[in-house]
């Protein structure tokens, strides 16, 4: 199977806009499903089948409008009994700078930062499910608990930001190679999070770093 460079989205550093849309759980679900596969309504709700029509048609036609989701193909005929059924892709990733980020409302954050876990919860869990989460040797899960003050801090989220601001470049070359060799593409997941967390850790801990 060959991929072309258009059909690898690129990430892109996103406003209070697409902040709101993934504030809503049934807007995350649909973008993070179409940024899979193609889909139209019928089809999300026969795959969720704890989202209604009328509610996802809804989510659709915002995302659609605000520019999150474009129709890609047409259908009719057959069951469809004259009406034309509409199938969709997402033409964004969602990832915010520190600068975009600072300017949104706390309420808004909040839910950001939960429907962002969720999501990736759900990525893991298909993983595991699908038997790809390990079936590369060289995958890597790594976490740590150290205790900062705020110039390690600083440079942490410096380094984040660094390597995360990379892969969408890394992204087009990988993109720009697949078109021309055909060789097969390798679906990823990348997480990176750094918060303060609410207790600290208590120095006589063994190891600050856990590597699966």
């Amino acid at each position: 199977m060959t991929t072309k460079a258009a059909d690898i989205y690129l990430p892109a550093y996103v406003n209070e806009r697409l902040a709101k849309a993934l504030a809503n759980p049934v807007r995350v679900k649909i973008i993070d499903t179409l940024s899979k596969r193609t889909m139209s309504v019928s089809q999300f709700i026969k795959t969720f089948p704890q989202y209604t029509h009328p509610q996802a048609y809804r989510h659709f036609r915002w995302l659609e409008d605000e520019g999150f989701l474009e129709v890609v193909e047409t259908k009719t005929g057959g069951k469809r009994r004259g009406a034309t059924e509409y199938f969709y892709r997402a033409n964004v990733r969602s990832l915010f700078d520190q600068a975009s980020w600072k300017c949104l409302p706390d309420a808004v954050k909040n839910k950001v930062t939960g429907t962002t876990f969720s999501m990736y919860i759900d990525r893991v869990a298909e993983a595991i499910e699908a038997g790809t989460i390990d079936i590369r040797q060289d995958r890597h899960f790594t976490w740590s608990d150290p205790i900062f003050d705020q110039q390690a801090w600083d440079e942490t989220i410096e380094e984040m930001e660094a390597l995360f601001g990379r892969i969408p470049l890394r992204n087009a070359k990988a993109a720009a190679r697949l078109a021309e060799t055909g060789e097969q593409p390798i679906p990823m997941t990348i997480a990176l999070a750094c918060f303060e967390s609410p207790r600290a850790a208590t120095a006589d801990e063994e190891d600050p770093a856990t590597q699966v």
